[in-house]
């Protein structure tokens, strides 16, 4: 259900605006009204400090926090942010530069420790060039030590180093390496002051992860809350050459007591009205427990519009009812039940279990309509001796298909009976009876072809919906465009039968997991008729096998049956959506946080 709003315009003394609006963000019961404008100096300054802490913050997540006790600072504690990052770049290019040393030094390791002058001064001595190589042992020649003045240094892991004292204009059989100018005890003495100085930045970093912490999330939302209450004071227009600001707000219709009440302890004049047609207030959502846990994936799709009607409530069954049919084991549904069930009762706290009381009823769902298709990991239930008893409940793949079909085309009509009622609360009833004629034009189609139960009745209703589709395809057009409409409207009949097909991935999926779950039961068994390992590769089989299974038909289960609800179900429903969230101006930081 979409809960009504309220505009509210009220009028200020400019003088008073500011600390008004600070108290309005306390009291976090409206939305400001807003309109387009541009991005000033102080928003961009708020946005960058937000970032530099967002920064921050997941920076230090990164640490290990060994001060016991995490505790709040207050503002005058913290270093300055731009600090923070200076010392996080600073360790960032010592890493860098003890890896190029570690290469450094691994390089010339095998060469021991000289120094490069020496090296000159011998090249200035003997008036030849000293050129050094690194070749492997097995394939070295020889008769290079006879032919070249070439002087063997070390052989380590299969690889020879050796100088060669090149005379000018010789040709040489290798391509030299070079080496760096540093000596080895000098990259090796650098290299021990760059671990000091890692370990010291490190532990100060770390020191301000376990002190801070806290405190930066504490930064991060009063930074938030300035921002948001900047851009609301934006909002704030002026009137009667700046001697009035004027504040207008959405709030929802349940709060307006509340926020009456408020207005008037602080001897606000304002005024109060309906949305007009061409206003589009901010949407809430208020349904009952169950409903409320699909709101999450109808907003993957899109809120509906504030004139429109909130669809959660229509498509949570039949939500539920897909997954299990395009999961359809009993043992998959146990199994999700149990880990979901164990998860809840760890995270007693946890802001997500929502989700996990979503995921339940999934599971319970899957168990439901496994127990239709007769399946328990892979396995067909009705060839089972312990479930002998229920093996009349279990339907085959022509029923399961059938099953498919029917849900699908009970979901259609749904959707144009949603259609219709909206549109007769709306519009009126002329413009419902089209919709209505396409729902009895449906089911008299279905009775003549495929029922064959009351045939003459169906034979005049299928007349008189016809019609009622045609006549009435868009009135208020007048009559002539209207029946013009409703004849072009009947060749969506093929988009009917279109959406019906696609509720065959309902069967085809649960279909594909109980198949996989036979390949895997049937892997399983053929590997444990290996001797020794044939048990241990049995169940390793088994449990990799249908966890691999469970996850992949589980990401399925819950994608398709969100296709046809944001598809087939919204389009024969008239879902237009585009509807903007509810967020009121609170304040969401606690005033003391960063004051102890």
């Amino acid at each position: 259900m979409i809960v009504p709003m309220i505009k509210y315009t009220m009028l200020l003394h400019p003088k008073d605006k500011d600390a008004f609006m600070a108290k309005l963000m306390d009291v976090g019961l409206v939305q400001i009204h807003g309109y387009e404008i541009g991005e000033d100096a102080e928003t961009q300054e708020l946005s960058a400090t937000i970032r530099e802490i967002e920064e921050a913050i997941r920076r230090f997540k990164k640490r290990t926090i060994n001060a016991p006790g995490n505790r709040s600072v207050s503002h005058e504690e913290f270093p300055a942010l731009s600090v923070i990052a200076k010392m996080e770049r600073e360790l960032e290019q010592a890493h860098q530069r003890a890896e190029t040393l570690a290469l450094e030094i691994k390089l010339l390791e095998p060469w021991g420790d000289f120094d490069q002058e020496a090296v000159k001064k011998i090249e200035q001595l003997t008036g030849r060039e000293v050129k050094f190589f690194e070749y492997p042992t097995r394939r070295f020649n020889q008769s290079w030590q006879q032919e070249y003045a070439l002087q063997m240094v070390n052989t380590r892991a299969g690889i020879n180093y050796f100088l060669i004292f090149r005379r000018p204009g010789e040709e040489l059989p290798l391509a030299p390496i070079t080496l760096p100018s540093t000596s080895l005890s000098i990259l090796k003495r650098e290299q021990n002051e760059l671990i000091k100085k890692i370990d010291t930045l490190n532990n100060r970093l770390d020191g301000y992860a376990a002190k801070l912490s806290n405190g930066l999330h504490d930064k991060l939302i009063q930074a938030k809350d300035q921002l948001a209450l900047h851009l609301a004071q934006q909002q704030i227009k002026s009137a009667a050459n700046n001697t009035i600001s004027i504040v207008e707000a959405w709030c929802p219709k349940p709060e307006e007591k509340k926020l009456n009440q408020f207005l008037d302890n602080e001897k606000v004049v304002y005024l109060t009205e309906e949305p007009s047609q061409n206003e589009l207030p901010p949407v809430l959502l208020k349904n009952n427990w169950f409903t409320r846990l699909f709101e999450p994936i109808g907003a993957l799709f899109a809120l509906p519009r504030y004139t429109e009607m909130d669809l959660t409530v229509f498509f949570a069954p039949f939500f539920l009812l897909f997954f299990g049919l395009c999961l359809g084991d009993v043992g998959y549904g146990v199994v999700i039940v149990a880990a979901t069930t164990l998860l809840k009762f760890k995270n007693r706290k946890s802001p997500y279990r929502s989700y996990l009381t979503l995921a339940q009823l999934l599971g319970l769902s899957t168990i439901f309509a496994g127990m239709l298709s007769g399946t328990l990991f892979g396995l067909e239930m009705g060839k089972l001796e312990w479930f002998a008893g229920l093996r009349s409940m279990f339907l085959d793949y022509d029923k399961l298909f059938n099953l498919a079909l029917v849900i699908g085309f009970l979901q259609i009509l749904f959707g144009l009976g949603v259609q219709a009622y909206k549109l007769w609360v709306v519009q009126g009833y002329k413009f419902a009876l089209s919709k209505i004629g396409w729902i009895i034009l449906l089911i008299s189609l279905v009775d003549l072809y495929v029922i064959h139960s009351f045939t003459t009745i169906s034979s005049i209703l299928l007349w008189i919906s016809l019609g009622c589709v045609v006549v009435f395809g868009a009135p208020e057009k007048g009559w002539l465009k209207s029946i013009g409409f409703g004849v072009t409207d009947l060749y969506n009949i093929t988009s009917v039968f279109g959406d019906l097909l696609s509720y065959i991935r309902l069967f085809a999926l649960g279909v594909s997991s109980a198949i996989l779950g036979i390949v895997v039961n049937s892997i399983a068994l053929s590997a444990k008729g290996i001797p020794y390992l044939g048990f241990f590769l049995f169940i390793l089989v088994l449990i990799v096998g249908h966890t691999a299974n469970l996850l992949l038909s589980s990401l399925s289960a819950f994608v398709h049956p969100m296709r046809l609800t944001f598809v087939e179900f919204y389009k024969n429903s008239g879902f237009i959506g585009g509807g903007k969230p509810f967020q009121p101006l609170i304040r969401k930081a606690n005033t003391n946080s960063l004051t102890h």
